[in-house]
């Protein structure tokens, strides 16, 4: 693992050094864990009372820092969570270690146009016409479908499915396990009653910088493609069905699951577990939280919370008046008691 010296990472990360600029560093660690030599980060003042106890040699602080104790070195930044996340990089370069190669036992279609420097690993399937990028990674038993399109840098890990007319843009990652463009969920019942399938006849379009995590699957549109913006973040064991559209910078949490044809704004948040319906309209930057049940479209900005969501500050109401109800009810049952009595006396 490489060193550095605090002085040059302050120039890597554009951080201001506040003690010893050649004090060696040689690992990144968590406040708690670090050991001498390691530079660790506190993103929150509230947490500045235990750089006391850190043995991290030096810690990465933003320019609200004047609790902080005197006795360590600092580097002071504008974003110190960002900032830590790019110094782990230094010490921990991405490295894929791939030789751009095609395994013997891959099956490439003679159609399928391949860029330059690309790996395609062992048991990885290339369907007829597709795009293979530039630099592009497909790991193990990855599938790519037939006219679809990955762009460049992207990389695909080991049994993702990418199926027939989708389009994956420029450094993209897809976890594990994932399946991207399947028929999306439509049927309708006919005069016997019988549930006949519905033909998903369009595609996916996914943009540059996404991430999907494992598990996931996103369904290709009906008649026009489901859309997935730049830069939006799939965690894993999430549902997307048909003609959905995810705006830029959208953060999707595990297990949350996205009805058809609803259109979700950018720089959202949709927390674990959350419901969406059907056919709604979510702003950009709307905030959901976990387990929220999303009935009604939703104007930006907005954060809600609770089934059926509203917004989160009557959310948490509800909830506190729930955690009363028994005592209430204790005393309206006392107060029975007590009018009967009364009644009784009267009569």
């Amino acid at each position: 693992m490489p060193t550095f010296s605090l002085g040059e990472i302050a120039e890597k990360i554009s951080g201001r050094v506040k003690g010893d600029p050649t004090v060696m560093i040689s690992g990144v660690a968590g406040l708690e864990e670090a050991r001498n030599g390691e530079i660790s980060f506190v993103a929150n003042r509230r947490y500045y009372s235990r750089i006391a106890t850190t043995k991290a040699v030096a810690v990465i602080v933003g320019k609200d820092n004047g609790l902080v104790p005197d006795n360590k070195n600092y580097l002071v930044v504008e974003n110190p969570y960002l900032s830590f996340l790019m110094t782990v990089e230094l010490f921990h370069p991405q490295n894929n270690n791939f030789t751009p190669s095609i395994h013997p036992t891959a099956v490439v279609d003679p159609s399928a146009r391949l860029g330059e420097r690309i790996y395609i690993g062992a048991l990885a399937v290339i369907g007829a016409k597709s795009v293979i990028g530039n630099d592009v990674i497909l790991q193990a038993r990855s599938y790519v479908g037939e006219r679809s399109v990955i762009g460049d840098k992207t990389r695909v890990m080991p049994g993702a499915i990418i199926l027939n007319d989708v389009v994956v843009g420029k450094r993209c990652l897809l976890q594990s396990g994932c399946v991207i463009g399947g028929d999306g969920f439509g049927f309708v019942c006919d005069n016997r009653g019988v549930q006949q399938k519905i033909p998903q006849v369009s595609g996916l379009i996914i943009g540059d910088d996404v991430e999907i995590g494992a598990n996931t699957t996103i369904d290709r549109g009906t008649l026009s493609p489901t859309r997935i913006g730049d830069g939006v973040k799939c965690d894993n064991l999430v549902h997307i069905a048909h003609n959905v559209e995810i705006g830029e910078n959208t953060l999707v949490v595990a297990q949350v699951g996205i009805s058809g044809s609803t259109k979700i704004g950018s720089s959202v948040v949709l927390a674990g577990q959350a419901g969406i319906g059907g056919h709604l309209r979510i702003g950009d930057k709307v905030k959901v939280g976990a387990q929220a049940g999303v009935t009604k479209s939703v104007s930006s900005g907005k954060e809600i919370s609770g089934y059926p969501a509203r917004p989160h500050s009557e959310a948490l109401k509800s909830q506190a008046s729930l955690s009363r109800l028994p005592k209430l009810l204790k005393q309206i049952k006392e107060l029975i008691q007590r009018v009967r009595a009364l009644e009784n006396k009267i009569s």
